[in-house]
């Protein structure tokens, strides 16, 4: 009778043969890369794909990472368990199902669920429609890297005792992926383009994933049980617990690093690539069978790193402290994915080890994007992972992790910053000796815990955490938390302005004196170009309807002249809240007191409204610092056209450090017909107060040049530039890259 813990060997594959050949390891790799490839041009096309209908803010490409590592765990857990339930012959059969099936699906396209009309909050109209478009796809693409590596190490290959290295391949695809998106795909290709090219690809795998079940099939192992592979014994509970820790960690640090570079030092576009390609490239070096950088130097290098971390951590104007961050969270990743390859089991349980490296991930997703939110007011839960990665770190006495001293030291340190935070004591306001006194007692505190991981851990946590808030220069008045963003209300140092900011970016600020509440500042002053187009055009006969599409404080609200009617159009709810707070801004309480508020993206709120109703539109979306693509390409732009009456006009705000959107616009109006402004040279004043003027950058268009003469006999106003020769932006395409100055 043949054994039932055996393969049948009667199989339409063929008979088992001798020693696989060395080639055969280049056709897993080369699968495994592919995988892996198609799995990251997927997540940044269909997020784009997605972003318009959520405003374009940095809070969706957090939650869809999350649904990434969800549905990176739904297809670890298949891998896990058609390996352990079933013969390979089997596998085989299931798995190329899973992949037709999964065929049906192609090419991705965003499904708009019901939940949409405002019946549920984002972060779940989202998530259903990241498993609608892409779920069936990428559960059948994510399966690839543990199902192949455990079908290798069923063969008779040299490598099959130790197919661990094929993780390597699987991160390396990955990375080309991030890299050949933005620099190669998204300037080439439409997005149209891209769900097909994606469907080839798919196509593609496809045929390896055959090939590599075709070889795994011929050069099997006739002597390796179904369900076990050897006789090794199983993983326990606590050796799970830590694969799961271990990669819970990192998980959240790249997507708490992310969001602090992005909200808190610079809001440079695309950054949120440096990070994640950092953190495939610490999966690389890992599980590389001869890497780059030895273990023992990366132990070495975090503490110390931490530490300098820690006394420059609210230092965020400084590029090197921005480079800084990266360098810590690569090494700390770096650390913990290392102790994940050093405690990897034998191959028989090689898709368990996977399975729950994804549980780790998915989790660290989850608690980034789901618990963060509503568990704190600022992204608390960076600093938290930094200290919890320092407790990870190997201890060089088993059994000794923790003492209660290990406790008592940081809870110390808390009590002693908490006392200096309730006495409004400044560290950095008492000159050089004081700063470095303090500097050294915080750097000595830390290096002499650094030997203790528990001890180090926590000192670190209580440093980083407690540090931003007593080195904190200006006074919080509020501060709110939604899936948009971390805003914050401020006095500032002068104690002249109450100021509303989201991270870095300047959202309005107020003057504190009542008598000069109603003066416009920031960005929206009256000698900036909001202000010369309403001294120029905005008289009550020619603007009647005017429409901000992006609220802030509410400082663009105090241009209403009698007898207009104004409607704000804002994305986030906490903002709308917050400008008509009256103990902070009273912009609109006293200057549009009956304006109509519209919560929920603006360009499709705007869509709602009857064509020609308003005769201004004042585009002023910003999401991480700059306009959100979807704002301004040219199927927007149609649908502001539509929406003005005979002569009206559109205000496009585009302040933004590290693009040059001018020629972007110049060339959507050419292709509408429009004519164009943008403000040229002129004589300017240095400002008396630091939030009273900012200088700002905007562009007018309007149907013809007869509607912004007056506008063009201010000074310093010029036409817009001739078109360039770069493609048009639309929803289908856009080039971000093209547009950075």
């Amino acid at each position: 009778m043949p054994d039932p813990g055996r393969e049948d060997r009667g199989a339409p594959f063929g008979a088992a043969a001798a020693n696989a050949p060395a080639p055969v390891t280049f056709l897993y790799a080369a699968t495994l890369f592919a995988s892996a490839a198609l799995l990251f041009w997927l997540q940044p096309m269909f997020t784009k794909m997605v972003l318009p209908l959520f405003g374009g803010t940095s809070a969706v490409w957090t939650t869809a990472a999350m649904f990434f590592q969800l549905g990176l765990l739904g297809g670890y857990l298949y891998a896990h368990v058609i390996s352990r339930v079933t013969s390979l012959r089997i596998q085989f059969a299931v798995h190329l199902a899973v992949l037709a099936l999964a065929s049906i699906a192609l090419p991705v396209a965003v499904n708009e669920p019901p939940l949409l009309a405002g019946q549920a909050p984002p972060i779940v109209s989202l998530l259903l429609m990241l498993a609608g478009g892409l779920g069936l796809p990428f559960f059948a693409v994510a399966s690839t890297a543990p199902l192949l590596q455990r079908w290798l190490s069923r063969t008779r290959h040299r490598d099959a005792a130790d197919p661990y290295f094929l993780y390597s391949a699987s991160n390396l695809g990955s990375m080309a992926a991030l890299v050949a998106y933005p620099m190669l795909i998204e300037t080439l290709l439409g997005l149209s383009q891209q769900r097909w090219g994606w469907a080839i690809g798919y196509g593609i795998l496809g045929a390896l994933i055959v090939a590599c079940a075709s070889v795994a099939w011929r050069y099997r192992r006739d002597d390796v049980p179904v369900a076990g592979g050897d006789a090794s014994p199983a993983p326990g509970w606590r050796q799970r617990a830590c694969w799961m820790i271990l990669a819970f960690t990192p998980s959240s640090l790249l997507l708490g690093v992310t969001q602090h570079i992005t909200n808190e030092i610079a809001a440079i576009p695309l950054l949120w690539l440096i990070p994640l390609l950092l953190y495939t490239l610490t999966f690389v070096m890992a599980f590389s069978p001869r890497p780059l950088l030895a273990h023992g130097w990366v132990l070495k290098l975090q503490p110390p790193l931490v530490i300098l971390l820690a006394l420059v951590w609210t230092l965020n104007i400084y590029l090197s402290v921005f480079v800084l961050h990266l360098v810590v969270f690569f090494v700390t990743a770096l650390m913990c994915h290392w102790e994940l390859a050093r405690r990897r089991p034998p191959p028989a349980h090689l898709t368990e080890f996977y399975l729950w490296m994804a549980v780790g991930g998915a989790l660290g997703g989850a608690f980034n994007a789901v618990s963060a939110p509503l568990l704190f007011t600022t992204i608390i839960e960076y600093p938290l992972m930094i200290g919890l990665a320092c407790m990870l770190r190997p201890s060089g006495r088993p059994g000794d992790r923790w003492r209660a001293a290990d406790v008592r030291w940081p809870i110390l340190l808390a009590l002693l910053l908490g006392a200096l935070v309730l006495a409004r004591y400044r560290p950095f306001e008492h000159g050089a000796i004081g700063v470095v006194a303090y500097l050294q007692a915080i750097g000595l505190a830390l290096y002499l815990s650094h030997l203790r991981p528990a001890r180090f851990g926590l000192m670190a946590m209580v440093v980083l955490v407690g540090g931003s808030v007593l080195h904190g220069a200006e006074d919080i008045l509020a501060r709110h938390r939604s899936f948009f963003g971390v805003h914050t209300v401020l006095l500032d140092k002068s104690g002249k302005f109450n100021v509303l900011t989201h991270g870095v970016t300047i959202h309005g600020a107020q003057y504190v004196d009542p008598g000069r509440r109603r003066e416009q500042t920031t960005y929206y002053h009256r000698d900036g170009p909001l202000g010369q187009m309403f001294s120029a055009l905005g008289t009550p006969e020619r603007f009647k309807r005017v429409a901000a599409v992006g609220l802030g404080a509410g400082t663009a609200a105090c241009y209403r002249l009698p007898g207009q009617d104004w409607t704000f159009y804002e994305l986030d709810a906490v903002v709308a809240r917050l400008a008509a707070d009256t103990r902070y801004f009273q912009f609109l309480s006293e200057c549009a007191p009956h304006a109509k508020i519209v919560v929920g993206d603006g360009r499709l709120s705007l869509g709602s409204a009857s064509d020609g109703f308003f005769d201004l539109i004042i585009i002023d979306t910003f999401s991480s610092g700059s306009i959100p693509v979807h704002m301004i390409t040219r199927e927007a732009l149609a649908l502001y056209a539509r929406k003005l009456r005979a002569g009206g006009v559109v205000m496009f705000h585009i302040t933004n450090q590290y693009l040059d959107l001018t020629p972007v616009l110049a060339n959507l109006a050419g292709a509408a017909g429009l004519v164009g402004l943008m403000p040229g040279p002129r004589l300017s004043l240095p400002p008396e107060d630091p939030y009273g003027q900012m200088e700002s950058s905007w562009v007018a268009l309007a149907r013809s040049a007869a509607d912004l003469a007056a506008l063009e006999s201010q000074e310093g106003w010029v036409r817009l530039p001739p078109l360039s020769r770069a493609r048009l932006w639309t929803d289908d395409y856009s080039n971000v890259l093209g547009a950075l100055k």
